[in-house]
């Protein structure tokens, strides 16, 4: 497969346990379906607070006009733009049939937003006395 944004070829790499493909000049990351799933699911890479602060921050910076939604590496058909957190504009291309196109530094986002949904999630239980 190419990348979608360079057309160079993807290298396979472990990423968190998960076999993906990675482009080594733009930094962009193909997961098939399911893969995205397995690394939130995994939690290898931990944040500290102040990084996720940051990786946060710089992603409410980002400018979703940036770029137009990648075709698909496998079918070559333009992915559907998702919007996986408004608060911060990260927007995701994913194509239904084979998998998620993450550009330069949204899989750390993703991490991150997961991270801290999950946070506020045992905070709330903790509050309610679970």
């Amino acid at each position: 497969m190419n990348c979608p944004r360079c057309q160079l070829p993807l290298r396979t790499t472990d990423y968190e346990g998960v076999e993906v493909d990675m482009c080594e000049s733009c930094w962009g990351f193909w997961l098939d379906q399911g893969e995205l799933e397995e690394v939130l699911e995994r939690k290898e890479l931990k944040f500290s607070e102040e990084e996720r602060q940051q990786i946060l921050a710089a992603s409410s910076a980002w400018n979703e006009g940036s770029s137009e939604p990648a075709p698909c590496p496998k079918c070559n058909q333009t992915m559907r733009r998702h919007s996986y957190d408004e608060s911060i504009h990260l927007l995701i291309d994913r194509c239904p049939d084979h998998g998620t196109w993450l550009d330069t530094g949204e899989l750390k986002r993703v991490q991150a937003v997961a991270e801290k949904s999950e946070a506020i999630h045992r905070l709330l239980l903790k509050k309610l006395g679970y």
